[in-house]
């Protein structure tokens, strides 16, 4: 992973933890094992480290012999887990760190081995082994297995962390109305609640751009939309122009405020403001387009309201992040995945369709080539969506990524030929974030090579071309929590876009093109 991506992850990882510590938990017992053995299963040569322990007043300490510990911890949110632990070894490097995840009848999911797999976000220090990891989404359990197993030398062992996040928890429950947050922004004359920062340039008042120049402004409040901002009061309008009063009560982002220079991790999160207007214009941007004629057998069950399984797969826009209820902030809108299924169910009046939601923060297209089997075709999929590509552009060219997305459609068929797909090619991130044009470039690369792999049972949904042509409607900030995560008002465009191309009653019949 570059330098400035395990950055900026770090970075994103950190202000979660500080900003909404409440809502993260460990279950786990005594990680520092300064109640000796308590809570943990031993085999083999494990003892207590008293003499020279590395934290406290004891380690764990395996060795010479073969030996491991183990703990059950119960999770089951379909969560991201945060796992970690301190170690010291001699020879080096002979500490082994598993995670199994565990259904409800204890039968084993999935497994994660140090040894062998990718380690999102590991090494934070020397010394410490740790993953990242979204769970397997049908686990219930975890298990904690530190391990060594060639005999001679020693392991020691200590402050086990296994931090769990609570972003599906039933007490962020949406306060938006999901309903009005479905309907096509390219659609109709009423735009619920788009969102705009409003931004103050070399000390000027604060102004922010809508889409579309409103005939008549609705409401305009805070991005939780719990507070309702006056007209002549709080702002005034011009045209598409919304501008700061004096005295305004609108949060203002000041361009001396923001960070400078090369990959400036900037964070928006909460600030813009909530517009609901009315308009008469018409969007001349790129639109999806209806695509089930090539996606018969997923349209075959939502006509017949049949059971129809949905699998999210992709990276951390795709769990999640940047939306409300993922950074735990009103509205609490929830991510794209689920608004999309929920949208179909209604459509349908198909309560049988399920959604398993196995994408990983910090991902990139070559772990989930590498995860397919276990994140995806372990839940035997009818219809999957594909959206890497936001932590590949920096490193991986345009044939491997297409190679990794083309890797991941036959794992899945090989458990399933039945299985169809929907690609998302990759948001657009914010320019002010790097100079360096060749990024830009490359994620153009990934779109085409996405194009290309269109063909029956596989489709595509273009974000690179929407998401490009929201930026030059408005300012990327307007839109986004931070350079590379959407916020709500650009996330239900993925949403709304995944519905336009299951749904032909909708007449969202509009060829999406790259711009």
């Amino acid at each position: 992973m570059p330098k400035y991506i395990l950055v900026t992850f770090v970075c994103l990882l950190l202000t979660l933890r500080a900003g909404f510590a409440a809502n993260f938990s460990t279950n786990l017992i005594n990680g520092s094992f300064e109640d000796g053995l308590k809570g943990w299963q031993t085999k083999g040569d494990v003892k207590l480290e008293t003499t020279a322990p590395m934290e406290g007043n004891a380690s764990l300490r395996i060795g010479p012999g073969i030996g491991s510990v183990s703990q059950r911890v119960r999770t089951g949110n379909g969560d991201h887990l945060e796992v970690s632990v301190a170690v010291k070894s001699e020879p080096t490097n002979t500490a082994d760190l598993i995670i199994r995840y565990l259904d409800k009848n204890g039968r084993e999911l999935m497994r994660l081995d140090s040894a062998s797999d990718i380690k999102l976000g590991d090494k934070v220090k020397p010394g410490t082994l740790g993953f990242y990891m979204k769970e397997h989404p049908l686990t219930a359990d975890a298990e904690v297995i530190i391990s060594k197993k060639n005999s001679g030398g020693y392991v020691l062992v200590d402050q086990v962390k296994f931090v769990v996040s609570h972003d599906n928890s039933l007490e962020l429950k949406p306060t938006c109305n999901l309903d009005q947050y479905m309907q096509p922004f390219w659609q109709g004359k009423t735009i619920y609640n788009e969102t705009v920062l409003m931004f103050s340039k070399n000390g000027q008042p604060a102004t922010g751009r809508l889409m579309f120049k409103p005939s008549r402004i609705i409401s305009v409040k805070n991005y939780g939309l719990t507070t309702n901002y006056t007209e002549g009061t709080d702002y005034t309008l011009d045209g598409r122009d919304l501008i700061c009063t004096p005295s305004s009560r609108i949060t203002e982002v000041k361009d001396a405020n923001l960070l400078k220079g090369e990959f400036s991790w900037n964070e928006m999160t909460g600030k813009q403001i909530a517009v609901t207007y009315e308009h008469n214009d018409t969007w001349t941007g790129p639109v999806q387009n209806f695509v089930g004629d090539s996606l018969p057998n997923t349209m075959k069950k939502l006509r017949a309201a049949a059971p129809l399984r949905v699998v999210a797969y992709g990276d951390s826009i795709t769990f999640g992040l940047g939306e409300s209820r993922l950074m735990h902030i009103p509205p609490y809108m929830p991510p794209y995945p689920e608004l999309f299924v929920a949208r179909l169910k209604q459509i349908y009046h198909d309560d049988a369709i399920q959604l398993f939601n196995s994408a990983q923060s910090g991902a990139t297209s070559d772990w989930g080539a590498r995860m397919a089997g276990r994140m995806v075709v372990s839940l035997n999929p009818d219809l999957v969506t594909i959206a890497f590509g936001q932590n590949d552009f920096w490193s991986i060219p345009a044939d491997t990524f297409a190679n990794n997305i083309s890797n991941i459609i036959q794992t899945v068929r090989t458990k399933n030929p039945r299985a169809e797909f929907l690609l998302i090619s990759t948001l657009r991130f914010d320019p002010a974030y790097t100079t360096n044009a060749g990024y830009w470039k490359l994620v153009g690369e990934y779109e085409a090579k996405q194009k290309s792999m269109v063909g029956r049972g596989v489709q595509f949904v273009d974000m690179t071309a929407i998401s490009g042509a929201v930026y030059a409607a408005k300012k990327p900030k307007d839109c986004m929590n931070d350079p590379l995560h959407p916020d709500d008002f650009l996330a239900r465009w993925y949403a709304q876009s995944l519905v336009a191309a299951l749904n032909p009653a909708s007449g969202w019949h509009v060829t999406v093109s790259a711009n």
